[in-house]
């Protein structure tokens, strides 16, 4: 049985003859016929009757009739929903992204979103890097993004963009670090960094990780001396102590402190630099409301990169 078959057969019934329906259909009447008797035999029932006064269903033919019908208009609904896709996207995003670009990224996502592809409902999950790159490879996530990701199985990963490290701390307790900043005291060589009392995320965080590795491979140990993950916490922390922090320009840029409250220094000799990465899974292809929402996203984070406030920071083109 296939659906040219159930078509005649509409046709046929409908016209009550084979002949009409063969017209309607712009093909031969032999053609209906032989299709007519292929689905009656399939079907070991007779679906029609020849009289003088036309092609009558039997009493099997109106029942399977319903049948036809219900098959077809179903097919119908399939393709207009198809093609209704193909032009507006529908359905459920999940999208992660890391605690310091939440505050930058997450709220302009969900409104540009909304206003572009309103059929799209999305959900934005922040975490830690690591805790959204385990949630992409389980389905709780469609995609993320990452920091400093090397090869991990079941995961593919895109660059994005790079970004450099500050130190941070209150202003007014800043003048000692000052003092040990070069070019209008804008930098602070990381060798000088073992004479700043710290404030840093756990050694789970992937930020604590990158500052770890730069510091054993520059022979230097660091002074942390508190723990905290998140990042208005890190901050709170430093404007009510003598502690200095590390982060990136993005971590600063939607906390509401006052610039004059906050002194940075960009850390140098040698940089520590964070890659910024996509991550999906390797095995579960983006469907294309998911691709959609990440071009958003990609075009947030090159609007962010264009007004240029995020210094050191460089865009893989």
């Amino acid at each position: 049985m296939n659906l040219r078959q159930l078509s005649y057969f509409i046709a046929v019934a409908e016209q009550r003859s084979i002949i009409k329906a063969a017209q309607l259909l712009h093909i031969s009447q032999p053609a209906v016929s032989t299709q007519i008797k292929l689905l009656e035999e399939e079907l070991e029932v007779q679906l029609f009757e020849r009289r003088q006064d036309g092609t009558i269903l039997t009493p099997e033919g109106k029942e399977f009739l319903s049948y036809a019908r219900v098959a077809l208009d179903t097919l119908d609904a399939a393709k207009a929903s198809l093609r209704a896709h193909q032009v507006t996207e529908v359905g459920t995003v999940t999208v992660g992204i890391p605690g310091s670009l939440s505050p930058l990224l997450t709220l302009s996502l969900i409104e540009q979103v909304r206003q572009q592809c309103p059929g799209i409902k999305i959900k934005v999950v922040t975490g830690l890097s690591g805790h959204l790159a385990r949630w992409i490879m389980d389905g709780t996530i469609d995609f993320g993004l990452v920091y400093d990701s090397a090869t991990q199985s079941g995961l593919d990963f895109e660059l994005l963009m790079k970004e450099h490290l500050f130190l941070a701390m209150d202003n007014s307790n800043a003048d000692a670090i000052k003092e040990m900043c070069v070019h209008s005291n804008d930098s602070i060589a990381f060798a000088n960094l073992r004479h700043v009392p710290l404030v840093m995320p756990s050694r789970e965080h992937g930020l604590r990780a990158l500052v770890e590795k730069a510091s054993a491979a520059a022979g230097i140990k660091l002074d942390v001396r508190t723990e905290l993950d998140a990042h208005e916490l890190l901050l709170e922390r430093v404007l009510r102590s003598t502690e200095a922090t590390i982060l990136s320009l993005a971590a600063l840029k939607n906390i509401r402190i006052p610039h004059k409250e906050l002194f940075t220094a960009h850390i140098v000799d040698p940089v520590i630099e964070r890659r910024v990465c996509v991550a999906y899974a390797s095995d579960r292809p983006l469907t294309r409301t998911a691709r959609r929402v990440e071009v958003i996203l990609r075009d947030l984070l090159k609007t962010e990169f264009d007004a240029g406030w995020w210094r050191f920071a460089t865009m893989n083109e």
